[in-house]
């Protein structure tokens, strides 16, 4: 019988996806609010909140979850799967992540670095010789050559300068990440590596790096390296057929959009070959708490060791070089933001916490002076303006009560 990590080597995305089956959701560790020392009544608050902004058609539907010490405190489904549809939400609907698939990009190459596999500093045309002699774009339009090195820490951080103007609907008409990647390499960079916080697409570079350097696919990786020992059983990139009827509508300008037109084009789903570093998992927010508990343990989870303590915490830690401008009270670690200033911040994240969302609405946050986890799960676009993410926290803060 062939091994595990060969046997994945050469089956094909699909059947990826169709093996995770097998594997039941592990039961979450509970226990009452006051064990923990927080209160029950003051998180019924979360609860009326949501009822509040399903009821008013704000978004259609919920699930949060928080812990703390370690023990699931709360975790509600709230509403329906979507604006037109009477299915209640279930507490293991599937949600599209988006942006918050980057932290678990950033655990993966983590991993890889622990192996001695890469360091921080190196640049990346050493691995991915596709990215040797950048080109930077300037004001009036011309091309002139890049004074600075990419490193591999310019990726974990968004300071690579790479940016692609396209949205997600457009580069996922690539049928693979390595049609992508063949053209998107060539594109000029947007500021010198190193010296600007640019937003997305870093991270799209750094799974590719995974996928060369491991010598699978980033879904293939990810499985048995993460989603396998962590028992995430609800996590997939394309979720198989009989998750379908599990999976929350994106809702975008109040109306459902059950195609995900917006999103991706009817052929990248038909194909579902299309691996991204940046975005494009599906989970719930059981399964994400599992990631999310792995890291605040120091990188493992029920005896099963992703990453080293140290490396966890160096992970959480900014990044950014000095004069490089993120937001105030911020800092930047390799794939999350960090607090440095929480007097700075609409949240009220400890100092030390890390953090980061999606597209879609979606935001966790680990607390390690707390010993807190939150999540927050919704498919809502634009949700800006309905301050969720800062309403969730400041809630779930004021129910500690030690």
């Amino acid at each position: 019988m062939l091994p595990n990590a060969m046997l994945r080597q050469i089956l094909p995305t699909t059947l990826i996806a169709a093996l995770a089956l097998a594997a039941p959701a592990a039961e979450l560790p509970t226990a009452d609010p006051e064990s923990v020392w927080m209160s029950s009544a003051r998180l019924e608050r979360v609860d009326l909140w949501l009822d509040e902004m399903v009821g008013a058609k704000r978004a259609a539907g919920f699930v949060t979850l928080v812990s703390r010490h370690g023990k699931v405190v709360h975790h509600r489904a709230t509403g329906t799967k979507g604006m037109d549809v009477t299915d209640a939400m279930p507490l293991d609907a599937l949600f599209d992540i988006a942006s918050m698939t980057k932290p678990i990009t950033a655990a993966a190459a983590l991993m890889l670095l622990e192996e001695g596999r890469f360091t921080l500093g190196e640049p990346v045309p050493k691995h991915l010789p596709e990215f040797a002699d950048l080109m930077i774009a300037d004001d009036a339009g011309g091309l002139t050559p890049a004074k600075r090195t990419m490193t591999v820490r310019h990726l974990f951080t968004h300071t690579s300068g790479v940016r692609d103007p396209r949205g997600r609907a457009e580069t996922y008409a690539f049928r693979t990440m390595d049609a992508y990647m063949k053209e998107f390499s060539q594109l000029p960079l947007q500021a010198e590596p190193g010296t600007r916080w640019i937003y997305g697409d870093s991270l799209d570079v750094l799974g590719y790096l995974v996928e060369r350097l491991s010598g699978q696919g980033l879904d293939a990786f990810l499985q048995e390296r993460v989603f396998d020992p962590l028992g995430m059983a609800d996590t997939h990139y394309w979720p198989p057929a009989s998750k379908q009827a599990r999976r929350a509508l994106l809702v975008v300008n109040g109306k459902d959009d059950p195609a995900r037109v917006s999103r991706e084009p009817p052929e990248a789903g038909k194909a579902k070959t299309f691996i991204a570093g940046a975005s494009g998992l599906h989970t719930t927010a059981a399964d994400y708490w599992r990631f999310c508990q792995m890291l605040l343990d120091g990188g493992t989870l029920q005896n099963k060791r992703l990453l080293g303590p140290r490396t966890v915490s160096w992970m959480a830690q900014n990044h950014l070089e000095e004069g490089t401008d993120f937001r105030p009270g911020l800092g930047y670690g390799l794939g999350v933001a960090v607090v440095t200033d929480r007097g700075k911040l609409d949240y009220p994240y400890s100092a030390g916490s890390y953090y980061w969302g999606g597209s879609q609405g979606t935001v966790f946050w680990i607390d390690p002076s707390e010993q807190l986890i939150g999540i927050l799960m919704v498919q809502v676009r634009p949700g800006g303006d309905l301050k969720l993410r800062e309403k969730f926290a400041a809630l779930v803060y004021s129910a500690i009560l030690n």
